[in-house]
């Protein structure tokens, strides 16, 4: 019996801060379990006061996708770490980072991205403790270590794939009764990750991520898009009885980003858009049937492809300036519902700071206010959801090649 009370304290214990201890140390994470988006605070205890010591931190994506991140730290007087207050002196990131260990994850393959191909199964991070400072892959015992578990999808949060007409995509809405502010969320070429879109969900939004390519029975490639199939897609979703009335926002990230803003030309059921490092004209690759008429495309020319010293590719002047033929932008100034522009200054993708700031100049040329710009130094193309790891190099589909996006690590 009282062996069994025993166990029953732990077990009452570990629900609000999970730990494993070997020896006189001891690594806590507090909660040890919710959203990817979610803080979690990180505690060392039972070591020596100063002492020098490597966290680190892996997640296993898949069966070949694996990625890691340490830091180094010394111990306070008391013998601890708390990573919240306390300055990584090394390792992936450096200074007070609370959530560096997350953020900071690295593939073992260079140019992997962390996309979740189920986003209604968590990812479990293992943490460890080494004595000493080394790069992360301490072939010596931990002297602790515990799990966390990150979700993608929050309580009671349901997925559904959605088949209505041509129109193609998943459907996350919240617990609850609803109904629920409507969001419909896009990424990139050839891209069909829903981590975004189930987080948003979780956090109390009805969110229809609409696929264009590479999605149940949709076409390979976005070499052909036209305005009826986002238009009906707009329609469907700001019909549905669990989104509420007065229209939905739309968020893009990179042609998704341009997708965006083409749809708020199309329709007045928008409420918002919200574009993500997105080019401000139709690229080449596509051909875009806008309402009987094909969009002109900005010029390229594959000769202006560069290489880093790590021989990794750079296209950032692919694209040619949207400056020289502006009448091949997108029609920002048609639309009528608030819009913010968001801008990694180190996009090395294209030149999202510049093109966004002609969209407001051709805005503001015509008396338009319904616009933010925000930009941000150091960051780069690939604009992931909070303590999500950063992506600097990534297989871009269409140079079919590892690019560096940019950003610092």
């Amino acid at each position: 019996m009282y062996t069994h009370g025993l166990s029953k304290v732990a077990a009452a214990l570990s629900r609000s801060t999970r730990s494993c201890s070997r020896l006189m140390a001891s690594i806590a994470a507090s909660p040890p379990s919710g959203l990817m988006c979610e803080k979690v605070d990180i505690t060392v205890t039972g070591l020596d006061k100063e002492q020098p010591v490597t966290l680190s931190a892996t997640l296993q994506a898949g069966n070949d996708a694996q990625f890691r991140s340490h830091a180094h730290y010394i111990t306070d007087s008391t013998g601890s770490v708390v990573c919240s207050r306390q300055a990584a002196v090394g390792g992936t990131f450096s200074g007070v980072q609370p959530m560096g260990l997350f953020w900071s994850l690295q593939p073992d393959k260079k140019g992997t991205r962390l996309v979740p191909r189920d986003v209604t199964q968590q990812l479990a991070v293992e943490l460890q403790v080494h004595t000493g400072h080394n790069n992360g892959t301490s072939r010596q015992e931990p002297i602790a270590r515990c799990v966390v578990e990150r979700a993608f999808m929050g309580e009671g949060v349901t997925r559904t794939v959605v088949r209505e007409g041509r129109v193609r995509g998943v459907l996350f809405l919240p617990e609850g009764k609803g109904p629920f502010p409507g969001v419909i969320d896009m990424y990139g070429t050839h891209q069909v990750q829903e981590t975004r879109a189930a987080l948003l969900s979780s956090q109390g939004f009805a969110v229809f991520r609409l696929m264009v390519s590479v999605f149940d029975d949709l076409p390979k490639t976005e070499a052909h898009l036209d305005s009826d199939y986002f238009t009906q897609a707009v329609d469907w979703f700001s019909a549905h009885p669990q989104v509420q009335a007065g229209g939905v926002g739309v968020v893009g990230s990179s042609f998704g980003g341009t997708l965006a803003l083409i749809m708020g030309t199309l329709t007045d059921k928008l409420s918002s858009i919200v574009c993500l490092n997105g080019v401000t004209a139709m690229l080449p690759t596509t051909e875009f049937n806008y309402k009987g008429e094909v969009l002109p495309t900005i010029g390229f020319d594959l000769l202006r492809i560069k290489h880093t010293e790590e021989g990794y590719t750079n296209i950032i002047d692919v694209l040619d300036d949207t400056a020289l033929d502006p009448e091949k932008c997108i029609k920002v100034e048609n639309i009528t519902c608030p819009i913010m522009l968001v801008a990694g200054e180190d996009d090395l993708n294209w030149k999202s700071v510049k093109m966004a700031r002609e969209a407001v100049g051709r805005m503001q040329s015509h008396g338009k206010t319904n616009y933010d710009l925000l930009t941000y130094p150091g960051t780069g193309h690939i604009l992931e959801p909070p303590y999500m790891p950063h992506t600097k190099l990534g297989y871009h589909p269409v140079a079919r090649a590892v690019v560096d996006f940019g950003g610092e690590t």
